[in-house]
């Protein structure tokens, strides 16, 4: 399993069971995704993951996310299902 996947699962899991900030996620994979010398494109897994994660931040109103817990589970399903 790729490095950058395993860690990505696991900050996906972090989500999940709230032990991680959604921000700081978002960061992460949105540094992974301007790393032009990573090729994380060429993992289409991988990068539907990073695309994923990184709008884990956004929000539909001041007060509430987009994402919730029921989407990242959707997402952790995939990605294992994809790998």
């Amino acid at each position: 399993m790729d490095e950058t996947f395993a860690e990505a699962r696991e900050l996906l899991a972090g989500l999940i069971s709230g032990h991680v900030d959604r921000d700081e996620v978002a960061d992460w994979a949105m540094e992974k995704i301007k790393d032009a010398n990573a090729n994380h494109f060429s993992n289409a897994t991988l990068w539907t993951l990073l695309d994923r994660l990184a709008g884990a931040d956004l929000k539909q109103s001041p007060e509430s996310y987009l994402h919730g817990v029921e989407d990242f589970e959707a997402w952790l399903i995939d990605a294992d299902a994809s790998m």
